[in-house]
């Protein structure tokens, strides 16, 4: 089983496609919606899909078929360690702990697999030391 997270962008002639019960009912894959801004004319979903390799990638070939822009997320956040000082503004508000504290040198650290691509991290940081890679 794989999880790969994935950025999707809708226009408004997908927007009214079930994303997520494509995914089920036609691969057997387990999505889980990350982040969602959705209108009748169009918008993004951040969402990470549990399966089979072979089926997600049948998976994206479908929904890109459907009109359905989508792409791969990989390490779409960074940290600047020389702009950070370690304040941990961005630790005290991500909710999934991908910014976290090193409970040894209490420098604050970053797993990007963890990241939901939110944002609460760069608006709280006042160094400007966390950047996200979104398109």
């Amino acid at each position: 089983m794989v999880e790969p997270k994935f950025l999707m962008t809708f226009d408004d002639d997908t927007v009214l496609d079930s994303v997520t019960y494509i995914l089920v009912s036609e691969f057997n894959i387990a999505p889980s919606i990350l982040q969602a801004k959705i209108t009748e004319d169009g918008g993004m979903m951040i969402m990470v899909m549990k399966g089979n390799e072979s089926d997600i990638r049948a998976a994206v070939a479908r929904l890109r078929a459907a009109g359905v822009k989508i792409r791969k997320l990989s390490n779409q956040i960074s940290r600047s360690k020389n702009k950070c000082i370690d304040c941990g503004s961005c630790v005290s508000i991500c909710p999934t702990n991908a910014l976290y504290f090193n409970k040894k040198t209490w420098a604050v650290e970053l797993d990007p697999k963890l990241c939901i691509a939110c944002g609460s991290c760069m608006t709280s940081c006042p160094t400007h030391a966390v950047k996200l890679k979104l398109p």
